[in-house]
């Protein structure tokens, strides 16, 4: 099967290509914004126009590269994204199961355009799949006149706060790339990039498609009813990536997990706060728990709407009812605290300890209200 169309960034790709068109696409290029609006889809697009055969209007989608890398078979095109760490191997053979791990869920993406948004907290960018992309790097490439590397989701490439190994040799590729490779990076968390890595490249900001787009993109491919894709796409901020996987923002257990640590921070006492934080694992902030603070955030990003006299600007139409429990806070108060959440998010995405960063967001939380209230 075919990758399905980028949606919602026709201004974002007409500026990329006047830019290939010029030459003037950088080595080395970071696709940042929220999760799930297409940020790999686009590189994945901006690769293909680099490959591409015509002479304009790139990429033509006619032309031989164009077919193979619609296809996800260009053997100029490398895409890397995070894999579970095998268990129990070392060495090669760890490397040897970690490039198996990512060309079976590649197989899986030919398979399913479709691909949800990964939530596996496991999964990772490890050392011995930077090697791999180093060492492909050095050669020659295979068709056209340079080899393009994707690696999306790159604030996985610290598995750990304390083991930044990965990053640094990713850093060598970006400080010496070859003249004939371009590297692009994709991230919903570039604050939890090494500094170093983020200095090498040229960000890209990439925006959530119009709902308009998203509702009629959820339609015509991925078969849902108008009105469901509407709310749905609403809900999400326009992350196309969130409805398909069917994301926890909607489950009512995350709601009320997320109104707990917001009813805490509120009327809690520092004891309380710090027995809920330690009712939290010391391992595993991917996943649900990311998911878990991206609803706080939202909420929290609904209440300033509220609190600045713009209700029908909050996505959660119910969100006055959920915030009851703070009381009056002046909108400049929820935008602090939405700050929080967000460095809260960057420490799970770089896989910190889930105690560690409820304790830290109850607390920068509860003097944020009682400051402002």
């Amino acid at each position: 099967m075919s990758l399905h169309p980028v949606v919602g960034h026709s201004e974002l790709q007409a500026r990329l290509r006047r830019a290939a068109e010029s030459g003037r696409i950088p080595q080395s290029l970071l696709f940042r914004g929220p999760p799930g609006i297409g940020k790999q889809r686009l590189a994945l697009w901006l690769a293909g126009l680099v490959q591409c055969e015509a002479a304009d209007n790139r990429p033509c989608g006619q032309c031989k590269s164009c077919h193979l890398a619609n296809d996800l078979q260009h053997p100029d095109i490398h895409w890397f994204f995070p894999v579970p760490s095998p268990k129990n191997v070392s060495g090669d053979r760890r490397r040897q199961k970690i490039e198996e791990a990512r060309i079976e869920e590649l197989n899986a993406r030919r398979a399913n355009p479709l691909w949800p948004t990964s939530g596996d907290e496991a999964a990772a960018i490890f050392l011995p799949m930077v090697a791999e992309i180093r060492s492909r790097a050095v050669l020659r490439p295979a068709m056209g006149q340079s080899s393009v590397f994707l690696v999306g989701n790159a604030e996985r490439m610290v598995p750990q706060a304390s083991s930044p190994e990965a990053a640094n040799a990713f850093l060598k590729l970006l400080e010496e790339p070859p003249p004939d490779t371009l590297v692009f990076l994709t991230s919903s968390r570039p604050g939890a990039l090494l500094p170093t890595i983020r200095s090498r490249v040229l960000e890209v900001r990439v925006t959530p498609p119009p709902v308009e787009d998203a509702q009629r993109f959820l339609v015509e491919h991925a078969g849902m009813d108008a009105s469901e894709a509407g709310a749905a796409v609403r809900r999400s901020e326009g992350s196309i990536g969130t409805v398909l996987a069917l994301s926890s923002d909607g489950d009512p257990d995350v709601r009320v997990e997320a109104g707990s640590l917001l009813a805490c921070a509120v009327r809690g006492s520092q004891a309380d706060r710090l027995r809920l934080a330690a009712a939290y694992p010391s391992a595993g902030a991917r996943g649900a728990f990311s998911n878990m603070l991206d609803v706080l955030g939202r909420t929290i990003r609904d209440a300033a709407a509220v609190a600045a006299g713009a209700p029908d600007a909050a996505l959660d139409p119910g969100v006055a009812d959920r915030i009851a429990v703070v009381g009056s806070v002046p909108p400049e108060g929820w935008v602090e605290a939405a700050r929080h959440v967000e460095i809260a998010l960057d420490a799970a995405a770089g896989n910190g300890n889930p105690e560690g960063i409820v304790a830290v967001l109850l607390a920068d939380l509860a003097t944020t209200f009682q400051e402002r209230a």
